[in-house]
């Protein structure tokens, strides 16, 4: 004949099983949570990134006391609290049609630069506007806004941005 055993026994085993059931429950919960964190803290360690690196301007700029040679040139504004690295900017003649050559920079520290254009070399040296402020206007509106086309640069963790169309801040893998 099959023992059933006491209702004691009964009432263990249940509790035993219970007792798993709680044990995987609260495991995949304290898992979930876990996860939740990570992604939470991955969160904001990028946008600490994405931040220092939307710190970075490039614009095209007319530089009025400038002869008709060299009255064009980027404006570079490093606003983030570190140098930025492997600047390559790509642009283009304000109407659109004529691609200008690259410009590399190897480096840039934080401040405001320029860097006018060359009649012989396409590019010519960068200058501090902090150490020697020069007049310029803005290539902000209509068809001159587009003068810069593409700027790709590594921040000082070396993480790759590309800074696409003015506005359109990307990370590259």
């Amino acid at each position: 004949m099959i023992e059933f055993g006491s209702l004691a026994d009964w009432i263990a085993a249940i509790g035993g099983v219970l007792a798993v059931i709680a044990a995987v429950v609260s495991w995949r919960t304290s898992e979930k949570a876990l996860e939740i964190e990570h992604n939470r803290d991955k969160q904001i360690r990028l946008a600490v990134e994405r931040e220092q690196a939307e710190l970075v301007v490039v614009l095209g700029v007319k530089l009025t006391s400038r002869g008709d040679e060299e009255c064009w040139g980027i404006y570079l504004q490093n606003g983030s609290t570190k140098p930025i690295f492997d600047i390559e900017i790509e642009s283009q003649k304000a109407n659109g049609h004529t691609k200008l050559p690259l410009l590399s920079i190897s480096s840039l520290p934080p401040g405001f630069f320029v860097v006018p254009s060359h009649p012989q070399y396409h590019w010519g040296s960068i200058v501090s506007l902090d150490l020697s402020p020069e007049p310029m206007e803005f290539l902000l509106r209509g068809k001159a806004a587009k003068t810069i086309t593409k700027v790709s640069f590594s921040d000082a963790h070396r993480v790759r941005w590309e800074l696409v169309d003015g506005s359109k801040l990307n990370r590259v893998s």
